[in-house]
C-alpha cells in the first residue's frame, strides 16, 4: 500500500513538473504575436463601406460617361477565414485565409479572393528597434510585412519594402512608414469596444490637399488598421485619391473602411 501511494504521490509530482514546464515555456513566449492570432478555424465578419471616385472621362475608351467626376457607395460584408496550410517555396508554414463577399447580412457567401499569411523571423530592415518575428502578408499580388513583433509603442518598419512599386497600380506604395500607436489601448470600432488593442499607422500624407497650387498635382493617402489581442484586424480604413492640379473638383481612387462585427 505504501509503494502504491508513493509512486502515486510520484506520478502526480512528474504531471506537476511537466505541467509548470510546458506553463513557463508558454509565458516565456512573446504574447503580443496574439494581436494577429493564426489558428485553423478563426473567422473575422466584417461591415464594409467602399466609396469609389470616377475621374473625369472615366469609361471605356477613355471617353465621358455617366461616371465621369461621379462618387460612387457600397456597402457589403466580407468575411476572412482561416481554412488551410501549406510550406512555401523557403519550406515555411503558411496559412491560407479565404476572403468571402455578401451584399448584405443574411446574404450568401461567396468567395472570392485568397490572402497567404507566412509568420517569419526573417529581420527586417529600417527598424527603431530589434524584431523577433514579423508577418508576411499577401494579397492582390503584393506582399506587406503587416506586423513586427514583439508590438511595442513607437517601432517604425517598412511595411511595403516587398510591394512591385515599380507597377503603375501599386507606386503610391512606396516607401510607407508603419509605426505603432496606443498599445494595449481600448478602441471603439463604430460597432464593437474592444478592450486591449494596438493601431497601425501606415501611411499618412496630404499633397496640395487644398489645391494651394494650381500647378501641381494633388493627392490625399490614408492607411491604419486597428488590431485587438484574441481577435485580430477589428478596423481598417484606406483611402487613396487623387486629382489634377487644374482640376481639383475631379477625384480618382477610393476609400474603403471595414468594421469587425462577429468573430470566433
Amino acid at each position: 500500500m505504501q509503494k502504491k501511494i508513493l509512486s502515486g504521490l510520484l506520478l502526480v509530482a512528474i504531471c506537476f513538473a511537466a505541467f509548470s514546464c510546458r506553463k513557463s515555456k508558454q509565458n516565456a513566449a512573446d504574447p503580443t504575436v496574439n494581436y494577429f492570432p493564426i489558428k485553423f478555424g478563426h473567422y473575422v465578419i466584417y461591415s464594409v463601406d467602399s466609396v469609389y471616385y470616377y475621374g473625369r472621362g472615366a469609361g471605356a475608351g477613355g471617353s465621358d460617361t455617366s461616371l465621369s467626376c461621379s462618387r460612387y457607395e457600397v456597402k457589403s460584408q466580407i468575411k476572412y477565414a482561416i481554412d488551410d496550410t501549406f510550406r512555401d517555396a523557403d519550406n515555411r508554414l503558411s496559412y491560407i485565409m479565404d476572403v468571402y463577399s455578401r451584399p448584405y447580412d443574411g446574404g450568401f457567401w461567396q468567395a472570392n479572393n485568397v490572402i497567404l499569411i507566412t509568420p517569419t523571423e526573417t529581420t527586417i530592415t529600417d527598424l527603431t528597434a530589434p524584431v523577433t518575428q514579423s508577418l508576411l502578408y499577401t494579397q492582390d499580388r503584393t506582399q506587406y510585412v503587416k506586423m513586427i513583433f514583439p508590438v511595442q509603442s513607437g517601432y517604425t518598419w517598412k511595411g511595403n519594402q516587398y510591394a512591385q512599386v515599380g507597377d503603375q497600380a501599386f507606386s503610391y506604395l512606396k516607401d510607407w512608414t508603419y509605426t505603432y500607436q496606443n498599445v494595449h489601448k481600448s478602441y471603439f470600432n463604430g460597432q464593437i469596444n474592444f478592450d486591449n488593442t494596438v493601431t497601425v499607422l501606415e501611411n499618412n500624407e496630404n499633397v496640395n490637399y487644398t489645391n494651394v497650387d494650381s500647378s501641381v498635382m494633388g493627392y490625399r493617402t490614408f492607411a491604419k488598421e486597428v488590431y485587438a489581442y484574441n481577435v485580430g484586424m477589428i478596423y481598417k480604413e484606406w483611402t487613396h485619391y487623387t486629382w489634377n492640379a487644374d482640376d481639383a473638383s475631379c477625384w480618382s481612387g477610393y476609400s474603403v473602411i471595414m468594421k469587425a462585427i462577429e468573430y470566433n
